[in-house]
Order: C-alpha cells, then structure tokens, then sequence
C-alpha cells in the first residue's frame, strides 16, 4: 500500500494559478488519506502550497531539505520532520529512500533532475519506485515527446517504461495513486 508520497515541483511563486490548484488537489487528498508527503521542505511554490494543503486536511509532512537552502531562509515551518542533508544529491537520494512512489507537478531544472534521477535508478535496479508525471496544461507533453524519441532512436529500452506514468492532471494522478 502507498503511504509516503514523494512530491517534485516548482519552488517558484510566479507560476500560473492553475498549477497551484493543481497542487492544493493533491495536497487535500494525501491530508484527507492520511498519507505522508516526502518533499524539498521549502517555503515556496508548489512545495509549500502542497504542504499547506496536506498538513491542514491531516496528512503528515516530511520534508528534505538542504542547509544551503536552509540559510537563505527558505525552510517551510509545516514539516512534522524536517530533516537537513548537505547536498541536492544526498536530499534526492533520502527522498527515494523515503517515499513509496513520486509525484512529478510542473517544475523548473530541479524537477526534471529528480524526475530523470529516479527513472534511472529505477531502471539500474536501485528500487523499484515510479514517477507520475503530472501533465497539468500539457507541461510535459514537449518531454514526453523528447522520452518517445529516446525509444524510437533506441537511446532507451522499453524497461525504462516501468519507472514512470503520464497522469493528465491531479485528479488522475490520484486515480492512479488509488489503484496501488
């Protein structure tokens, strides 16, 4: 059963209302389920709209998070457990130590490197872990074709297919959640 959620996305406040909607589905739903959210830990964005959402419907918080980001005052004060690693390598690699399964919502540079980060892993047998891929007002759809090309030109083999999913939007990343 999926109890901890991994969550990837933007840290940036400036993104359209829709994808913070799009967070606050999501983050209602793992409050509501009880579940645990797994993120970056900071106080912006995405991250912290989720946070905000989960910790006010019940769910539980653990958020990763480096001192860097920590000095420069970006700590979210939601966390039941805020636990702080040296680098961006060491938070991704507790996140997946953590978490069940990953929630990709649209996200900058850093999303995709946690995105990609747990598909390879996955893939050279590390875990056994996937990433839904919120595909929120077709966000993905220029990477999802940048993935099919890396099948069709044999830079990938199909077992990378079982590391991730494309999910439309929250309400279907939450129908897939559901089924596992």
């Amino acid at each position: 059963m999926i109890q901890n959620i991994g969550l990837f996305c933007a840290s940036g406040n400036d993104v359209a209302y829709y994808y913070f909607e799009e967070s606050a589905i999501l983050g209602r739903w793992i409050g509501e389920n009880k579940k645990r959210l797994i993120y970056g830990g900071a106080n912006v964005g995405l991250m912290e709209a989720t946070a905000e959402r989960v910790k006010k419907h019940g769910g539980f918080i653990t958020g990763i998070i480096t001192h860097r980001i920590c000095e420069y005052g970006k700590a979210s004060s939601l966390p039941d457990e805020l636990i702080r690693v040296e680098t961006l390598g060491d938070r991704k690699q507790a996140m997946i130590d953590k978490a069940d399964i990953f929630i990709a919502l649209p996200g900058g540079f850093g999303t995709l490197d946690e995105i990609f980060t747990v598909i390879a892993a996955g893939q050279l047998g590390y875990h056994k872990k996937k990433v839904i891929l919120c595909n929120t007002n077709g966000f993905y759809n220029s990477l999802i074709n940048q993935i099919e090309l890396l099948f069709r030109e044999a830079f990938a083999t199909p077992s990378y297919k079982n590391y991730y999913q494309i999910a439309t939007n929250a309400e279907e990343c939450i129908r897939i959640l559901e089924l596992l």
